[in-house]
């Protein structure tokens, strides 16, 4: 079965938000992705980075403050399909640069060694044609450069809703997943490095607000059969009127071009 990863933001919005404001899931992968570009990146000249999937541009923002590198060394580009989305990362992210922020739908065909970071931060899961968008990724990428990518594996407390969900609905999960990009990437030939970065989601027990988590999660795949056996998952989590979740994502780091 073809997978068909597309998945609209639009009416889990509020949902989104909920789990970002709620889990140090983006603390730990911006956290996760400084270490490595401090040990790696030189300390004078242009940065050329390319935020693929950078959505509105909430993650960027952290990553870069807390980069702290001067306007004049960074040359951004975004990449995201969602028109709005996309023109509030521009607006949001264009102090951090004195050049003007290239902000793109689609990645260009035919990119070669034209980036020193690429960051995919929790975005692959939405990526059709998976293999052919990490080449193109991966062939963008200058020598000396670092991609940096993060997902959840089958392993991933909240990748269990997934599996619950999709088993009860008798169709194959049509998210990518960790495992869907270790394979391409070994496909590829590609020189990688794998590491867990644990994180924790906790927020008070109230049915809606477990509902929140699974409407984020299973998006318009959601039907009303699956709400009681998925908000059952959270029982075993559940600690002093409070959902605790711990558990962890995998990182990828690749170092240089296909």
């Amino acid at each position: 079965m073809t997978k068909n990863p597309a998945k609209d933001f639009g009416p889990i919005a509020e949902d989104y938000v909920f789990f970002e404001e709620h889990s140090t899931e983006a603390e730990q992968d911006s956290r996760a992705y400084l270490t490595q570009l401090r040990q790696s990146l030189p300390t004078e000249g242009t940065i050329r980075m390319l935020d693929f999937g950078c959505g509105s541009g909430t993650f960027t923002a952290r990553l870069l403050n807390q980069a702290s590198w001067p306007p004049e060394r960074l040359e951004l580009t975004l990449i995201e399909p969602v028109e709005a989305a996309r023109g509030q990362a521009a607006s949001r992210l264009a102090g951090f640069s004195q050049r003007r922020v290239t902000a793109l739908e689609t990645l260009p065909v035919g990119l070669r060694e034209n980036f020193d970071i690429i960051i995919a931060n929790h975005v692959l899961y939405y990526v059709a044609d998976l293999k052919d968008q990490l080449k193109r990724l991966i062939e963008a990428l200058a020598p000396t450069g670092l991609f940096l990518t993060a997902i959840a594996g089958q392993t991933n407390a909240l990748i269990e809703l997934w599996v619950v969900g999709f088993e009860l609905l008798n169709q194959e999960i049509p998210y990518n997943m960790s495992e869907d990009v270790e394979f391409a990437l070994q496909e590829l030939g590609a020189d990688i490095e794998q590491q867990p970065i644990a994180y924790e989601l906790t927020f008070p027990d109230t049915e809606e607000n477990r509902m929140k988590i699974i409407r984020f999660l299973m998006a318009n795949h959601l039907t009303p059969t699956l709400h009681r056996p998925l908000l059952d998952l959270f029982d075993k989590y559940h600690n002093d009127g409070r959902i605790v979740i711990r558990t962890t994502s995998d990182h990828f780091t690749i170092r240089c071009g296909v």
